[in-house]
């Protein structure tokens, strides 16, 4: 005698709907993860949340500007200082325009606002190329290293 189970057509329907269901969520539906290849575009970000406009066209104008940065470091070694090495780190938003924006200082190993200001100020006047994601603004984290220079005399 064949044991058969209840319900067993409605099972099996279930079962194959449930599948079916799956493979074509797995093929078409579900959002494409940042690890894709199919989801490779100019914005991704790398390992440290920086995009290609970061380390492009952001870092190249503030090398670009370092000089001016460097004469504010030198102006504040003119007040004599007790610390005369360190680092200062500001961020900033670049509009989609390029103008930079809110620049506020996030830790500064100097007690100096002549330096702090002398720097935003600097940041401030700065136009950055227009951001390739032009709908927002694009923020900006930075750190200037700064070390006195000695001169030997002969």
């Amino acid at each position: 005698m064949k044991k058969t189970i209840p319900f067993q057509k409605e099972i099996l329907l279930v079962t194959v709907t449930t599948l079916l269901w799956t493979v074509v969520y797995l093929l078409f539906l579900r959002p494409i993860s940042q690890n894709d290849s199919r989801s490779r575009t100019p914005n991704q970000v790398d390992a440290r949340g920086l995009t290609s406009y970061h380390k492009r066209e952001v870092n190249l104008t503030i090398t670009k500007h370092k000089n001016k940065i460097q004469n504010c470091y030198l102006e504040y070694l003119k007040t004599k200082p007790s610390l005369e090495e360190g680092k200062i780190q500001f961020d900033w938003q670049i509009e989609p325009d390029g103008d930079p924006t809110k620049i506020e200082l996030i830790h500064s190993d100097f007690s100096s606002n002549i330096l702090t200001e002398c720097i935003q100020n600097e940041i401030g006047s700065w136009e950055f190329p227009p951001p390739t994601e032009r709908s927002h603004n694009t923020y900006v984290d930075y750190t200037f290293h700064f070390k006195k220079e000695v001169t030997v005399s002969n």
